[in-house]
Order: structure tokens, then sequence, then C-alpha cells
């Protein structure tokens, strides 16, 4: 793989990442599904195991409908390509979630990092595998950070 090559799959992984956070802020769910395969696997630890982009997509948006506006910001990243068609990423994550209802005016940030497989399919580039380590969480929004029945 030629150094041009090579600066072009990290940056159009670099964009996947910042897909996703987007998406989750806008609460577009297509766009968040064109994120991740359709057999991804994601271990958001301390929370749980889901499988399954619908099983991703459900848990994410269970866990933000119930929270006012939020901000995920994703920096840090680094990219490297073990293939033409693979790579590994690691990422920064501070997100910030507003309170709505009866938690309006306070809000509940996480700082983490994201640990992901990427891989470039016939559809592009996807998250296959993602493990979020939280680091740590300051704040209540009333949104549990577990997947009560969001899966």
């Amino acid at each position: 793989m030629n150094a041009l090559d090579g600066l072009v799959r990290r940056h159009a992984v670099e964009d996947l990442l910042l897909a996703y956070a987007t998406a989750l802020d806008s609460r577009d769910w297509p766009a968040l599904e064109q994120v991740f395969s359709a057999d991804a696997v994601a271990d958001y630890r301390g929370i749980g195991v889901f499988e399954g982009r619908p099983a991703l997509v459900g848990v994410i948006a269970y866990f933000l409908g119930r929270c006012g506006a939020t901000q995920h910001m994703i920096t840090n990243m680094r990219v490297e390509c073990s293939s033409a068609d693979v790579a590994r990423a690691r990422c920064y994550l501070q997100a910030t979630h507003a309170g709505k209802d009866a938690y309006a005016g306070q809000t509940m940030t996480v700082w983490g990092e994201y640990v992901d497989r990427v891989e470039r399919r016939p559809e592009g580039w996807r998250i296959v595998h993602r493990t979020l380590y939280v680091q740590h969480v300051v704040g209540d929004v009333g949104a549990a950070l577990k997947a009560e029945s969001g899966g």
C-alpha cells in the first residue's frame, strides 16, 4: 500500500467515526445504520454486548430517546490499516447529554475510548466490531447506562 492510498483509507475511516457522532446527535437512525455492518458487534463495557445492526441502533435509540440534546465529540483518532480493506481505529469520546422532563437543566458527561475493527465492504467502510471503554461519567439525566429493554 503506498502512502497516498494509506491516507485515503485513513481519511475514510475517520469520516466514518465522525458520521457515527453526527448521526447520534441528529438522531438520524438511517445514517447510524450506515456506520455499522449488518453483522456488527458492539461491546459497550458495563452496558452490554449487542449483535447485529438492529440491536446496536436499537439500544442507542433507546438510550438517547431518554435524553435531551447531546453532543458527541470524537477526538485523538488513530487509524492503522492492516490491509486495503481492514483497519483498526481508536478514538476518544466525550459525550454530553442534556436532561429532559424531570431532569431538565441537568447534564451527564461520559468520557471514554472506542476501539474499532473497521472493514471496507461492498457498501463502503463499516464498523464490524466496537468496544467502548467508559473512563468516567459525571451527572445524571435519568437515562440509565444499561440496556434495560432497548436491545
